[in-house]
């Protein structure tokens, strides 16, 4: 899914990678390969249902980070809205829905903070670093497993698996060093999403005074060009030499 996510950025997306960013996608794919090395391996067809599943992910991480008409929470709604009802379709088709209240309720809430809550977040950092670097760090998921594994479940813990962490670890500290800065322009835009007034970007003017931490509105950019730091949020999906 990384690979597909940072493959269509480049593409497709504008989502700028460089040095440092493209050496860290690679130090991330090397962790999860050394993390899962001692697994099993899976059939060519298997890996073919994967690969297409991981293109239609790298899809949705850019869609998803391009919406700026609503709130991270609503479109983690209306994603678990459609998404959860072909899929409860689906499972109905291959085996008949368990009737225990219990588990209806336990599924609910295991959806609510493994789905809910966490796509919430990742959208809200996709729309602020990219979806390529928001992807990189939400590789960091088995990771957590693991720890959690280790310390709940009494699983041991392998040196692949703590060379696998460094690695990790390594990624992403580097990822953010592949920050840039040019002199780039910027379009007329109306949009909504979580914003604040301090980052050169955000001048527009409310009936009362300005927040001083971050809120969302519709509000209006006015077209102009400047320089400074930036990574490929929803401001800046510029074209780069």
């Amino acid at each position: 899914e990384l690979v597909a996510t940072a493959v269509l950025g480049f593409v497709l997306f504008r989502d700028y990678l460089g040095y440092f960013g493209w050496l860290g996608v690679a130090g991330t794919v090397l962790a999860s390969v050394l993390l899962s090395w001692s697994e099993g391996g899976i059939g060519a067809y298997a890996l073919l249902l994967v690969a297409g599943a991981s293109l239609c992910w790298g899809f949705d991480n850019h869609l998803t980070a391009l919406i700026d008409g609503i709130t991270p929470s609503q479109s983690t709604f209306w994603k678990g809205l459609a998404a959860g009802s072909v899929n409860l379709v689906i499972g109905v088709i291959v085996e008949p829905l368990n009737p225990d209240i219990l588990v209806i309720v336990a599924a609910i809430v295991v959806g609510v903070f493994a789905y809910g809550f966490s796509i919430s977040l990742y959208i809200l950092a996709a729309q602020n670093l990219g979806a390529t670097r928001s992807q990189m760090i939400f590789a960091s998921a088995p990771f957590f497993g693991v720890i959690l594994a280790v310390t709940l479940l009494d699983e041991n813990l392998s040196a692949e698996q703590v060379l696998a962490g460094v690695i990790l670890v390594f990624s992403l500290t580097i990822l953010f060093r592949d920050q840039h800065a040019h002199q780039h322009d910027h379009e007329h835009l109306h949009h909504n999403h979580n914003h604040r007034h301090d980052d050169m970007h955000h001048l527009h003017k409310h009936k009362e005074a300005k927040p001083t931490g971050y809120h969302s509105h519709w509000h209006e950019h006015k077209p102009g060009g400047h320089s400074h730091p930036h990574w490929p949020d929803v401001h800046h999906r510029h074209k780069h030499e």
